[in-house]
Formats: C-alpha cells, sequence, structure tokens
C-alpha cells in the first residue's frame, strides 16, 4: 500500500509550542511518577533517577517534578546539566572547571562566571539558603542531568572532575539540607549508585523511570484529539494499539508498555492532521491497514533523519550506518539484545552512543555485560523499510545546534563540537545576532582548549564584532579579557592594551584588574602592576590571584 507522506504538513509555530513543550503533554500520564519522584527527592540526601535514554527522565523533572515542588514553596534549583555551559569566553576565567561552571551556572544563573570560578560549591549553597516561615532551614532541592559526565575518567580534565567531586562530597558533608538527585541512563547505574554513595557515605536511593502503561499513553493523546474537534478516546485506542503492536517472523504479538519518545513523535504528527485520517475512517479494517501505513512512514522517517543525521555529524557514508543498523538491529537479536562489543565491530562507540542519544536504540545490562536493543519493538517495520542512501536532514535552528555544539564537547568531541557550532553561526540571520555572537565565542573556547591560541583569539575578536553590534559592552569587555589572557605570555604589551580596554569598559570587574596586574609585571612594569594589585586587595583581599601575585612580587622586590 502507498501512504502519502505526512511529513511535510505545515503547522503554526503557535501549535508547535503548544504540542512541542519537552515531555508537556506526555506528564499527563506519568502524575505518579512525578508526585513519587518529587517525594523521594524531599525526604532523602541522594537519590539517583535512572531509565533509558528517550524515556523522559529530564522532562519529568524539569516539566513535572520542580514546578511541582516550586508550587508547594520548596527552595528547588534549576535543573543543571552537565552539558550546560554560560555563553562567556572562558579563556577570561583566571581559573576554569567545566564541571562546576555546568552546574552552579545552571542553578545559579544570574551569578557570573568568573565568581562562580572562583567559589566553592559549598560556598554558594550557603550563601543561598532559605528559611520557612518559622525560622527553620528549607531542604535545598539541586539536579544533576547528565551526570553520566561525572562517572568516568575525562581526559584533560580529569583533574577538575575530581576536584568538583571533593567539592560536592564537601558539600553534602558541609550542606545537611541539600538534597541532590542524580539523572543517569540505566546501564550506567552501578556507577552512579557507587559514586552517590560515596558523596553521602550511605546506601543512596534509586527509582526507575520505565515506559508508558496504555492507559497512560491512552491520556497523553485524548486531550489533544479533543481540542482538534475529535473523538479523544476510540481515536487515542487506536493510536495507543497501534504502537503495540509487534508484527514480527511472521507472528503478531502485543506489547505490554510504550516508549514516550515514539509517543511524542506522533503527537506532532497528530497535531499536523498527518494521521487523523487514518483514524476517521468507515470502514474499520481499511482503517487500521492505513494506520499501520502512516505510522511506519512516520517511524520510518524518525530512523531515516537521525541515521544520515548522525552520519553526516561523523563524517559516516549514510548507507554504511543504514546498513549496520538494519543488519544490528533490524532482526530478532535487535529485539533480544546485542552484545556491546558486536554493536561496535563496525562504527565507532561514539557512534553507537549517538544512536541511543537519538532515541533508536537502548542499553541494558545483563549480568555485568552491557547490550544494546531497538528503543521499541514497534521499529522493527520501519528498520525493514529504511532505503541504502542518505535523505535530506532537517536540521535545527541555529540556537538548537549550538546547544547540539555544548553537548558535543561535553561528549569530549571538540572537533564534533567546532563543526556544530561552525553550522550555528551560517545558520544564522540578521534576527540571531545573539546566537552568532554566543557560537563565535564558543569556537573562541574549543581553540583555547585544544591550545590554539591564535584561533582563540581570532575567534573572540570576531565574537567582539557582533556583540559590538548588538550592542552589549559587558560581553565585549569580557571577550576583550578573555584575549588579554591569551596573549600574556606571548605578547604582554598587547595583552595590557586589550586587558585596559577591558577594564574600561567593567572598571568594577576585579578578576580583570587582576589580569591587567599580571600584565603589567610580566610587560616588566613592577612598579604598576604592585599598584594594580594593592588596588585590587583593597577592595578584596581575599582575591587569590593578586594575593599569589603580591607575595611572589614581594619576594622578588
Amino acid at each position: 500500500m502507498n501512504a502519502q507522506s505526512p511529513l511535510d504538513s505545515q503547522v503554526s509555530q503557535v501549535e508547535l509550542r503548544a504540542f512541542d513543550e519537552p515531555g508537556r503533554k506526555i506528564l499527563h500520564g506519568r502524575d505518579r511518577e512525578v508526585r513519587e519522584v518529587a517525594r523521594l527527592w524531599t525526604s532523602n540526601r541522594i537519590v539517583v533517577l535512572h531509565g533509558s535514554a528517550g524515556i523522559g527522565k529530564s522532562s519529568l523533572l524539569s516539566s513535572g517534578a520542580i514546578p511541582l515542588l516550586g508550587a508547594k514553596g520548596a527552595h528547588v534549583l534549576p535543573m543543571a546539566h552537565m552539558a550546560q555551559r554560560p555563553s562567556f569566553p572562558v579563556a577570561a576565567l583566571a581559573e576554569h572547571d567545566p564541571f562546576r561552571l555546568a552546574v552552579l551556572g545552571s542553578w545559579y544563573t544570574p551569578e557570573s562566571p568568573v565568581q562562580i570560578s572562583e567559589v566553592p560549591i559549598g560556598t554558594f549553597l550557603r550563601k543561598h539558603r532559605r528559611l520557612d516561615r518559622f525560622g527553620d532551614r528549607l531542604p535545598m532541592l539541586g539536579a544533576i542531568d547528565g551526570a553520566e559526565v561525572m562517572l568516568g575518567a575525562s581526559g584533560r580534565y580529569e583533574r577538575h572532575r575530581l576536584g568538583f567531586l571533593d567539592e560536592l562530597t564537601a558539600a553534602m558533608r558541609d550542606v545537611p539540607d541539600l538534597h541532590l538527585l542524580l539523572v543517569v541512563r540505566g546501564d550506567r547505574l552501578d556507577e552512579a549508585r557507587e559514586l552517590a554513595g560515596s558523596l553521602v557515605q550511605a546506601q543512596p536511593v534509586t527509582y526507575t523511570l520505565g515506559p508508558l502503561t496504555p492507559r497512560a499513553a491512552s491520556e497523553v493523546l485524548e486531550g489533544p484529539l479533543r481540542r482538534t474537534g475529535r473523538p479523544g478516546e476510540p481515536a487515542a485506542g487506536a493510536l495507543v494499539r497501534e504502537l503495540r503492536t509487534i508484527r514480527a517472523g511472521g507472528s503478531i504479538q502485543t506489547t505490554s508498555r510504550i516508549q514516550p519518545a515514539l509517543l511524542r513523535l506522533l503527537l506532532l504528527h497528530l497535531v499536523r492532521g498527518a494521521l487523523w485520517g487514518p483514524l476517521s475512517g468507515d470502514d474499520a479494517e481499511m482503517a487500521t491497514e492505513r494506520l499501520r501505513a502512516e505510522v511506519n512512514l512516520v517511524l520510518k522517517d524518525f530512523c531515516e533523519q537521525n541515521l544520515s543525521t548522525i552520519a553526516a555529524d561523523h563524517s559516516l557514508p549514510a548507507g554504511t550506518l543504514n546498513s549496520w543498523f538494519r543488519s544490528t538491529f533490524g532482526g530478532p537479536e535487535g529485539l533480544a539484545g546485542v552484545p556491546a562489543a558486536r554493536a561496535r565491530e563496525s562504527v565507532p562507540e561514539a557512534v553507537v552512543d549517538a544512536v541511543q542519544d537519538a532515541h533508536l536504540i537502548r542499553s541494558r545490562v545483563r549480568e555485568g555485560d552491557l547490550y544494546y536493543e531497538l528503543l521499541h519493538p514497534r521499529l522493527i517495520e520501519a528498520i525493514e523499510q529504511i532505503g541504502e542512501g542518505a535523505v535530506p536532514i532537517r536540521r535545527p535552528g541555529p540556537a538548537a545546534r549550538l546547544r547540539q555544539a555544548y553537548r558535543a564537547l561535553s561528549d569530549r568531541d571538540p572537533e564534533r563540537a567546532r563543526r556544530h557550532a561552525e553550522a550555528a553561526t551560517r545558520a544564522c540571520a540578521e534576527g540571531d545576532l545573539r546566537v552568532l555572537a554566543d557560537a563565535t565565542t564558543f569556537l573562541g573556547d574549543i581553540a583555547y582548549e585544544r591550545g590554539d591560541a591564535e584561533a582563540a583569539v581570532v575567534h573572540y575578536r570576531e565574537a567582539a564584532a557582533v556583540f559590538e553590534a548588538i550592542p552589549d559592552n559587558a560581553a565585549v569587555g569580557w571577550l576583550l579579557t578573555g584575549i588579554g589572557r591569551i596573549l600574556l605570555m606571548h605578547d604582554p604589551g598587547e595583552a595590557v592594551r586589550h586587558l585596559r580596554a577591558a577594564a574600561g569598559r567593567l572598571p568594577h570587574e576585579l578578576s580583570i584588574q587582576a589580569a591587567l596586574g599580571r600584565a603589567l609585571w610580566i610587560s616588566g612594569r613592577t612598579r604598576a602592576a604592585r599598584a594594580v594589585f594593592e588596588d585590587v586587595l583593597g577592595r578584596d583581599s581575599c582575591n587569590r590571584e593578586a594575593l599569589m601575585a603580591k607575595r611572589t612580587l614581594s619576594g622578588i622586590a
């Protein structure tokens, strides 16, 4: 049967915002889980929330538990993600711990990255405590999403990772009102449990988030269907039955659970009207066959889009990745589980991870061994229809592409991060100056962290020109600071010039004054440097950079 593609149907941005808020509609079927996670979080020092990729862990918190607790007056911090980073040139920082920046930058967004980079976690938490109406301290609820990044060795950032974990351990000890929730994929549960136990010296509480029941899935669909003037319950029931029906090997089976990632995908197409035709036919048998074809078309496009995107991101031929996916997961082993070693025989581990992040497969640990399997058996029919080559990729907008770049760097893949950031700059239009400036700054960060000082300076100067046009005087000042710090050892005279310009724009920022003092010192102007350091310490006697420099100067005076 030939089915007309629903994938190009038009939908207004208002409709998309209403129906595509991450996990918002899915949470209609998650009320019990939301309440239980909120209860565990408030009553335990540390909780590990785990489940497969695409199961809805982040949405359960950001759109469920956090708003619920906030409405009850709880002191709940914004959710932190380890891939998050401030729009700020990291070269401008005297100290740069990416783990602390990600967590504290998410929890305390108004704070300057300079302060975040210099102040321990526990100090921040104690500073921001809240009291209830009786004068007692409220539990401080903090969540860290993507906590897998904290679990393994981080290459050049290993020293920072270990230092961050030491700080977090101290904060859990010294701030007894801190309640921490770690969000990880299910295959990293054992490692996360071990880490959580070390943070509080006790057995942590864990909570497993699983797929939706058929009843919950129907509840998710009924509301959107009714709002479009359609019979919600019968249409929702037909869709749920189709998602639960697995046709493989000549047999038909019915699953007991439904993956939220697939349900979210169908919600988008429902809003576009793409699936309504098959749900409204008079002939029940014909309507069922049409619905099957339409669902297969949606799932096939979902697979092909993700595979083509991953192939492009990792410089692989799309045909190679499609063939690997079909042969590895298109048969019975894809349903039962493929050993990790075999899944990684033909493609790099980073590609397998990307396929999992795209919600095509999920990982499981069985008797200590890692396996991969299809996210949901309903994908098996769609896999059989996947073509040999690439399909035209529907890339997200520049802001989303920049977030992909942040995620790639968090995954320790600076080259992929660079490609995403460059693509974000190319996709920017006249109204995207802020994104353009942020992406260009990030390109400077990547170059700086790779040790390419010349490229970092070029990108920071380009970003400063864009921020000047916005205009954003503070951002320009920090970029000049980053350039000045990079030039300290290579061209101290130019460093002085840039740092003086930065100080002119941000005269009250002591970290810039301290950097200027260092530049003056290195360029041989010791008396001027000492005067700058004394001025900084006169305003902040604990400024570490100025203290260390003054002590050294006193020793050589």
